[in-house]
């Protein structure tokens, strides 16, 4: 049986999207749109070089609407979608997929839920016949309740509660929002898990899985009129209430550094870490807009894209104060994003001495304007990476999904190339001026102490 891993949402999509990889030659990419008799959106992206399709059911609903004491439900609910309904007995599923020669699974993150298979076209029939069964008619049984929540429990465990990486980037992003639902796990705190019950799960599908919060997606070899006739068969009979309407809390202006130290026995490598919280491509953060999201990520892949960034160049190879060193910025949220700095310092030299150093090389990347083979260098590779989303149809049509979730317009794909090469290095130091120490926590991963 297939286990759903992806309680982050993170390593199934962000590897695909690297630096927002997209397509490099968007202009021959074509995205289909219709909607169907019951109001829910069908999106295709033909590719028809493989006789293949990947079949995605995106569900605008993650995490962060958990309810409020019951983290985890969002999660807890996607594996419940895998037990079975009157018609097809648990398991039923996974193995009619596997017989059919395809791949399925599922994502929660906090934004959104998605159920994607990828699978012969001449089998998305019989697919869209099972995935209308489950939406409909899902029927786990008592057992099966208790059952998957032990198994999300145990996730956590071997996830979370045993991996110290995983608890101090909790702890840092339990600081970090200071009242957004984002300062909740995706996988949801223990204690709240282990009272997740059966009639949280039921109003849970109730409220959201139905025709009105759904989108599909489908990418791959088949043309419009033909997936138009399966999707009304199957899915444009399924009843439509009306559509979930988020009303998340905004975040208030930070005004205070925040610091987080965990001691762990595990921990044998030290790790420092720094988290500011900033726009996304979505949603402002202390009055700055939304137009600093791609000078953001440009500006991060400067700082610590690999080798070539600035920390690797100064910390690594030129002070020897740390063996490793990097920065990342998605912006691909529908509330805040963040910008994450991790270093691991060489042997022996102190998280103080490691800051200082760290702040000293961002101070002087915001002080600069970019050099411009610098920005030339990071724009190529942009739009060079972007080329590696073009050769599967599951990362295409995550990408195109995820726009679709976060209401974000699709020229990031048809106009991916023009966008990274309008910005400037003007609006990639306005940028960087953001991150402000007020708006950030920084966290150091350090050994348990020895006893006397």
């Amino acid at each position: 049986m297939i286990r759903k891993n992806a309680v982050l949402l993170i390593r199934y999509l962000i590897s695909l999207l690297l630096v927002l990889a997209l397509p490099a030659h968007a202009a021959d990419i074509q995205i289909e749109e219709f909607t169907l008799s019951n109001g829910m959106p069908v999106i295709l992206v033909p590719n028809h070089r493989v006789p293949a399709v990947n079949h995605t059911l995106w569900l605008p609903v993650g995490a962060a609407d958990d309810p409020r004491g019951a983290s985890g439900l969002a999660h807890y609910h996607e594996h419940l979608m895998f037990k079975g309904t009157p018609k097809n007995s648990e398991g039923t599923y996974e193995r009619m997929v596997e017989s059919l020669g395809g791949e399925t699974n599922a994502f929660t993150g906090a934004d959104y839920t998605g159920f994607y298979v990828t699978i012969a076209t001449e089998h998305l029939e019989k697919i869209m016949a099972l995935e209308a069964d489950r939406f409909q008619h899902l029927a786990p049984s008592a057992n099966d309740y208790a059952k998957e929540r032990e198994v999300i429990i145990e996730e956590r465990r071997s996830r979370i509660e045993n991996q110290p990486m995983a608890l101090i980037k909790e702890q840092i992003n339990a600081a970090l929002y200071q009242h957004h639902p984002y300062q909740i796990p995706i996988i949801g705190w223990m204690h709240e898990m282990q009272t997740l019950s059966a009639e949280d799960a039921k109003q849970f599908y109730d409220t959201y899985y139905h025709a009105g919060n759904m989108v599909l997606v489908v990418a791959g070899d088949i043309k419009r009129d033909e997936l138009k006739r399966l999707a009304e068969k199957y899915y444009g009979t399924i009843p439509a209430k009306p559509d979930y309407q988020r009303n998340w809390v905004n975040e208030p202006p930070q005004r205070a550094a925040r610091q987080v130290v965990l001691r762990h026995p595990q921990v044998k490598q030290p790790q420092w870490l720094r988290y500011y919280l900033l726009p996304s491509y979505n949603t402002p953060v202390d009055g700055q807009g939304t137009e600093h999201a791609l000078p953001l990520a440009l500006f991060a892949q400067w700082l610590g894209g690999g080798s070539t960034g600035l920390l690797y160049q100064k910390l690594v190879q030129e002070q020897g104060i740390a063996v490793s060193a990097s920065a990342g910025y998605s912006g691909l949220s529908a509330g805040p994003s963040e910008l994450v700095i991790s270093v691991t310092p060489a042997a022996g030299v102190s998280m103080e001495a490691l800051e200082k150093a760290v702040d000293q090389v961002i101070d002087e990347a915001v002080a600069q304007p970019i050099p411009a083979e610098d920005l030339q260098r990071i724009k190529t590779l942009f739009n060079a990476e972007a080329i590696y989303a073009r050769e599967g149809l599951q990362s295409l049509a995550s990408y195109v999904g995820m726009l679709k979730m976060l209401g974000l317009p699709m020229d990031f794909i048809t106009d991916w190339e023009g966008k990274v090469n309008a910005v400037d290095a003007e609006a990639i130091q306005a940028a960087s001026e953001l991150l402000r120490r007020e708006a950030s926590v920084t966290g150091h991963l350090l050994p348990e102490e020895k006893s006397p």
